[in-house]
């Protein structure tokens, strides 16, 4: 795992030429691919910018920045957990804790209880900071996702029931009607 914050806040400022404190998305993709020799398309820039971009501005502040760098420096673009667990491994520790575990989830738009997964994390941990390596994460990850989709499923199968219930009262109100 490789790390350098002071390398990539000097790469920010290198590309944030009139000094905005932020590089929009097109400044990112030209300097990625152009510059950092990045071999990256768009539609995966895209995927990490919303992944890092903390206040959901669109552009990147320097923070941000930095650890898109770290992704980019350490994430293999061909296998999705690896961007998720760097992009989750807010603090570059090279370990995922609960409350980076609850954020990507929360960014990945999953409505999956704090207590769940803190429970989840807790559980499964394999460093002594009760956080998980990568090897857990992929693991924890697709608990976590196949319990969600339990649940989903359960929430669709009692809405057809549900509905399922609501016409077969119709029909026998109509036949004694």
């Amino acid at each position: 795992m490789t790390v350098n914050i002071y390398k990539y806040e000097q790469i920010f400022r290198a590309f944030d030429i009139k000094n905005f404190k932020y590089i929009d998305k097109s400044q990112l993709f030209q300097a990625i691919t152009n510059k950092l020799r990045i071999d990256m398309d768009m539609k995966t820039l895209e995927v990490m910018m919303a992944l890092v971009d903390d206040n959901n501005d669109g552009v990147m502040q320097e923070d941000e920045f930095c650890h898109f760098l770290y992704i980019c420096q350490n994430a293999d673009f061909n296998d999705t957990k690896s961007i998720l667990f760097y992009a989750a491994d807010d603090d570059y520790s090279g370990s995922i804790d609960k409350f980076e575990m609850l954020k990507i989830i929360k960014k990945l738009n999953y409505n999956i209880k704090q207590e769940l997964v803190f429970e989840t994390v807790e559980k499964h941990a394999d460093n002594y900071d009760q956080s998980l390596s990568y090897c857990t994460f992929q693991q924890v990850v697709n608990s976590l996702v196949k319990q969600y989709s339990l649940t989903q499923q359960r929430k669709e199968d009692r809405k057809l029931q549900s509905s399922r219930f609501l016409h077969t009262k119709n029909n026998i109100e109509v036949f004694f009607i």
